[in-house]
Formats: structure tokens, sequence, C-alpha cells
């Protein structure tokens, strides 16, 4: 069912993916959702915790199976992470899209929440790896270079929505240039 909501508000958005709608597409009466959902809104915020969730564990494995690399080798790979994970679910780009700009107060509150647990995953993650490696760096810096990440990942995600394959292509190698600027940065401040 999540799954078919996810597509209808890929197709249709908000308003127009109706539980009628829904429901054809999982082979079910309508009345049939109620039985697991009380109304649209409450399906409605678990597709998007769905999205969410599946884009935060994504970006958890990357970490994961890069840590034993250099810290800019990780931003890129995230970064990349981002691209190859939306572009491999561009319904569910599509509906996250859709559900982010929703008019439900539930959804911004989930957003909202979930943007605090993942944002301080992230800076915990991005921190702890720019310690190691760069274990002089102060904490504003730290909190500068993750916020800049967070700008650059926010771009690419957008870009993967707004550009032809050439043209993201072109802005991931423009963000990998940032994000090794950063460092080069970083390793003429910290490393001697």
């Amino acid at each position: 069912m999540i799954n078919a909501a996810i597509k209808q508000y890929a197709l249709h958005g908000y308003h127009g993916a109706t539980m009628r709608k829904i429901a054809d597409e999982v082979g079910i009466k309508p009345p049939s959702i109620y039985f697991f959902f009380k109304n649209k809104e409450e399906l409605f915020v678990a597709a998007f915790q769905q999205l969410l969730d599946n884009h935060f564990e994504e970006m958890r494995c990357i970490v994961k199976e890069n840590e034993d690399k250099p810290v800019e080798q990780i931003f890129t790979a995230m970064i990349q992470g981002i691209v190859s994970h939306h572009k491999g679910d561009m319904e569910g780009t599509d509906a996250y899209i859709s559900l982010v700009t929703s008019p439900i107060k539930e959804i911004s509150t989930y957003l909202y929440n979930h943007m605090i647990r993942y944002n301080e995953w992230l800076v915990t993650t991005l921190e702890s790896l720019l310690q190691v490696e760069y274990p002089n760096i102060s904490s504003s810096e730290m909190d500068r270079i993750v916020k800049k990440f967070v700008l650059i990942g926010n771009g690419v995600f957008w870009g993967v929505k707004l550009y032809d394959d050439e043209d993201l292509k072109e802005q991931v190698v423009l963000a990998n240039q940032i994000i090794h600027a950063l460092f080069e940065e970083l390793n003429g401040k910290y490393i001697q």
C-alpha cells in the first residue's frame, strides 16, 4: 500500500493521489485501506517516513562501506550516493518532493523531526571522521565544513530532478571540486 501511495504521490501530488487510485494500484477496494490507515494523511506520513528512512539508511551504508578511507573520499562517496539513490528511484524522489511540499501539518512536523535526527547523525558522523583526520580542527571549523557539505548535498539532490544526465554529471564533478577545495583549505591549515 505504501509503495502504491508513493507511486500515486509521484504521479499526481497530494491532492491528486486519491485513496481510490491507491486502492486500484494495490487491487483492493478503497475502504480496505482504512483497515491499515485511519485516513489519507496517516498513509501520507507512512509513505514519507519510508522515503526518508530509505535515504537515511543509504547514507549510513555509504559511510560504513567507506569508513576506512580518507574523509574527503567519504564526502564524495556520499554525494555520489545521493545521486545514485535518487536517480535509481525517481518515483520515490518525485513522491518525496510532492510530500515535502504538501499542505499537511503532520508532514512538516515529521520532516522537521526527521531532519533533526538525520542532521544529528550526519554532524556526529562527519565530525568524528574529520576529528580523526584533523585532530586539531576546531569545532567551529568542523561545523562550517559539515554545513557546506549539507549545502552541496542539497544542491546535488535538486540537480537530480532539474538536470539531464550530462548536466547532472557536470554538477557532480563541480560538487566534488568544491569538496576538494574545502579539504585543500583544511590541509593547508591543519596538515603541515
